[in-house]
């Protein structure tokens, strides 16, 4: 009965998985090995085969470039996908660890972007040995990040001094390029089944059901707490103003539900009363008796310039002395 129990376990731990979104997706590389019939065998479709058992040239599962200055490879998933991570299987000639080529690993750039240009996106990882060593060649990259195209990349300038053991060129070797998340960017989850909230910008979150950034009046990595006192808005960067009673606005909108203090107006209360007004939501009309008359400050309708020849008090609104 307990090995039933713990085989059910293990089934129910690896059933929970992200789907590999690169799988038989459009790929591309550049510089393709020049040889006849090199599409083929080596051409850029290998590396989302899903056949990475082989990982030499005859094995024909694959990609192999031409030796160049700059080596490429880029896959289109086909939508913007939230990914969790990436696996990367490199060519090894079916050699231990360290393989025939790790030298040709060394340095690569891994990149996400919504474009088919790597520098418009962003970078999840770069290899930097700065001691001789080896790369795995098996590799896995955790990247949280929302993306269409996964962009394999490696250089070798000759303006820069790499590591002795770095290959002379660059080459993409990729024999299996495996991109796990949901299809759907507004899921996440292992089985890609919960609903990112409503609360999330345009409803899309990470695979850990983090918000990408939160809807205005939102805080929080699932955006389910509002914004602080005094404050509203798309990241709740913007000031409240002047509530009445120094209240707080409403969190999403600005508005001050209660309405305003002395000296501003609108429903925002960010509108200074108009000259001759003041008070509470400026209702008031500054007195025709201030000495300018109907001109007082804005907060308390203190009048400017005192009062008019026999009157007297801050708002002038006392007769003469008898």
């Amino acid at each position: 009965m307990i090995l039933l129990t713990a085989q059910f376990l293990l089934f129910i731990i690896y059933a929970q998985a992200y789907e590999n979104l690169a799988l038989r997706k459009p790929a591309w590389q550049a510089h393709n090995w020049p040889d006849e019939g090199y599409d083929k065998a080596w051409g850029a479709s290998k590396a989302v085969d899903g056949h990475y058992s082989d990982r030499s040239a005859p094995g024909n599962h694959c990609t192999i470039s031409e030796g160049m200055p700059t080596a490429t490879l880029r896959v289109d998933l086909g939508r913007v996908s939230s990914i969790n991570h990436v696996n990367i299987y490199y060519r090894t000639d079916n050699a231990p660890s360290p393989g025939a080529y790790f030298d040709r690993f060394a340095g690569f750039f891994l990149y996400v972007s919504n474009y088919t240009q790597k520098e418009r996106g962003k970078l999840c990882f770069h290899e930097i040995q700065n001691v001789n060593g080896t790369p795995l060649e098996n590799k896995t990259i955790n990247c949280l990040v929302h993306g269409r195209y996964v962009i394999y990349y490696n250089e070798r300038k000759w303006n820069v001094t790499y590591p002795k053991y770095y290959s002379k060129k660059a080459f993409n070797e990729v024999c299996e390029l495996q991109v796990f998340g949901c299809n759907d960017s507004r899921k996440y989850g292992v089985n890609c089944d919960q609903e990112c909230s409503k609360r999330c910008q345009e409803e899309r979150c990470y695979t850990t059901g983090d918000c990408l950034s939160c809807i205005p009046g939102y805080l929080g990595h699932q955006c389910n707490r509002p914004c602080d006192d005094q404050t509203y808005g798309l990241g709740c960067s913007l000031s409240c103003g002047n509530c009445s009673k120094g209240e707080t606005c409403h969190h999403v909108n600005g508005t001050c539900m209660t309405g305003c203090n002395e000296g501003a107006k609108g429903q925002k209360c960010k509108i200074p009363c108009n000259p001759g007004y003041y008070g509470k939501d400026c209702v008031q009309k500054c007195n025709v008796n201030c000495g300018v008359s109907r001109r007082c400050d804005r907060f308390t309708g203190e009048c400017e310039g005192g009062c008019q020849p026999g009157w007297r008090g801050t708002l002038c609104d006392k007769p003469p002395s008898p």
